[in-house]
């Protein structure tokens, strides 16, 4: 067989069998474009004014108040006549030599004043007024403390001058008590004038036209410096009184014969009275200007300590 003639023969056949076969195209996915979200502005935010809020309006004045606020006034300026003797409303005139001030009487007109001042707290109905009534209680203070001190002083300047003519009397048991009545003095003087320095606030005398401020301050100052001036001379006078009973003694044991040993008792009595002479000598070339009411009996003290201390001298150099 003619191999090209069959090859010839069966390309149609091949052609024919393949040919009926077609391949279909694979459909290509046609990509759905999804739509870019559309951005939604958010509003901003509408700004709300917020309203100023309404003052309150100030509440009236109390009438009641203020009349309870006039007594304590009236009952404060009284007090403060009565602490000057009534002749004047200076306090710093009354000093620790002072004869007529009568610290009671002051006291038993202050006493209605809390009473008086709680009321008028209860009654105000403004700023004003409770300012008001915490200063005039600030001033019932200052003046209680002021009676408590000024009272003290005056009683331990009396004692001192009681002390000063029995020691220069030689009776030692009525100058000792008047020793202690100082030295308590002393003491009891302490808790006002530092309640006056420490814890009073001046502003207070804004509120009582019978003491204003310099005055409130000047007074606080004279308290202090007498009260000061007596603690100093309630020691030098203990030492004044032991000085002259050691010269009672060398004087006693001169009496009985045992004068050696008398000149060393008198020799220890003018050491300790020349040291009194010294220091009040001291005190008074510097002597505080508000405490001048104890500047003579301060004198007087020196005088005796002197005196005795040459006497006690005396004895020594005459015994010894």
């Amino acid at each position: 067989m003619d191999r090209r003639a069959f090859l010839v023969a069966l390309t149609p056949l091949v052609a024919g069998c393949f040919g009926g076969q077609r391949s279909q195209p694979t459909p290509t996915a046609t990509a759905t474009e999804t739509p870019e979200p559309t951005a939604t502005e958010t509003p901003e935010p509408t700004a709300t004014e917020t309203p100023e809020p309404t003052a309150t309006p100030e509440p009236e004045a109390s009438e009641a108040a203020a009349e309870r606020i006039s007594e304590v006034r009236n009952q404060l300026t009284e007090a403060v006549y009565l602490y000057t003797g009534g002749v004047s409303n200076d306090l710093l005139s009354v000093t620790a030599d002072a004869e007529s001030f009568q610290a009671r009487d002051v006291l038993l007109r202050l006493s209605g004043v809390p009473r008086t001042l709680a009321e008028a707290e209860a009654e105000a109905t403004t700023d004003e007024q409770h300012a008001t009534v915490e200063a005039l209680d600030g001033m019932h203070r200052y003046l209680t403390q002021a009676t408590d001190a000024q009272s003290w002083l005056i009683d331990g300047y009396r004692a001192l001058t009681e002390a000063h003519t029995h020691l220069d009397d030689t009776d030692l048991d009525a100058a000792e008590d008047d020793v202690e009545r100082v030295e308590t003095a002393a003491d009891e003087i302490g808790e006002p004038t530092t309640t006056l320095q420490e814890e009073m606030d001046v502003a207070s005398a804004s509120a009582l036209d019978a003491v204003d401020e310099d005055e409130y301050e000047e007074k606080v100052s004279q308290l202090n410096a007498e009260a000061d001036v007596l603690t100093s001379l309630g020691d030098n006078l203990t030492d004044l009184e032991n000085g002259i009973s050691l010269l009672t003694q060398a004087r006693d044991e001169i009496d009985d014969g045992r004068t050696e040993r008398a000149a060393d008792t008198a020799d220890r009595a003018y050491d300790v009275l020349s040291d009194v002479e010294d220091r009040l000598d001291e005190l008074l070339d510097d002597f505080p200007a508000r405490a001048d009411a104890f500047e003579d009996v301060t004198d007087d003290l020196r005088y005796l300590a002197a005196r005795n201390a040459d006497d006690a001298d005396a004895i020594y150099e005459d015994y010894s």
